[in-house]
């Protein structure tokens, strides 16, 4: 190409840029309204956290946000239980307190209870659904950008973090109700647990719930009827 070709071909793009840009301006002016988020994708087939048969209390308490979950055993000690993946996923986020495996600060944000999990995990479900798991008492399981199955162990319950009672604190988010995707308190949702609504929607006003896991794919074993 010639010398002159060369000097009008960069002249075109350099208009077609400024077209767009234009263009762009334009519509922002006008005050027309940004692109909606992207819908999300349908909610996993959540299951409870924990193997396939045992049975938990759900509870909340005031002060904490909405949707979140303490899960207790129902009888017997509740430390050293195993903890399950939900649903199928990828681990974005196991280690302490909201840092990443690596020793890295976690994204602002991305940690609904940022700086009180402890030890814990975030799983990325697809369709812009996540699971927040914290207060393990010993390292996850599982490290950061792990692939995870269903009802695959991802750590033990425990006490670390902002609490001194062996519990697991659980959310399910769905980072799509926030245009900023920041998967904190604007994402969360009520859990479904296996269809079915979990019931913890106010930390004000839900009562406690008792729930028997059927989180049994993994270990083969049949559903609780």
């Amino acid at each position: 190409m010639t010398p002159r070709g060369v000097y009008r071909l960069v002249a075109v793009m350099v208009i077609a840029g400024c077209v767009a840009v234009s263009y762009v301006a334009i519509r922002q002016r006008a005050g027309e309204p940004p692109a909606p988020p992207s819908p999300p994708g349908p909610r996993p087939a959540f299951q409870m956290p924990f193997p396939c048969g045992e049975v938990w209390t759900l509870t909340t308490y005031p002060g904490h946000d909405d949707f979140d979950i303490d899960f207790f055993a129902a009888s017997g000690a509740t430390g050293g239980r195993t903890v399950l993946a939900s649903a199928g996923g990828t681990v974005t986020w196991a280690g302490w307190s909201a840092t990443l495996g690596d020793g890295k600060p976690a994204p602002a944000g991305s940690s609904g209870t940022r700086g009180g999990l402890g030890y814990g995990v975030i799983i990325d479900h697809g369709g812009g659904w996540f699971t927040e798991y914290g207060h393990f008492g010993a390292v996850p399981r599982v490290r950061t950008g792990d692939a995870v199955t269903p009802g695959q162990p991802i750590g033990v319950v425990g006490h670390t973090g902002s609490t001194t009672v062996d519990h697991l604190h659980y959310e399910q988010l769905n980072d799509r109700l926030d245009p900023k995707r920041t998967r904190g308190n604007g994402d969360k949702v009520e859990a479904v647990f296996d269809g079915v609504p979990s019931g913890i929607t106010s930390d004000e006003h839900s009562p406690d719930q008792v729930r028997t896991s059927r989180n049994c794919a993994a270990s083969g074993a049949r559903p609780p009827a």
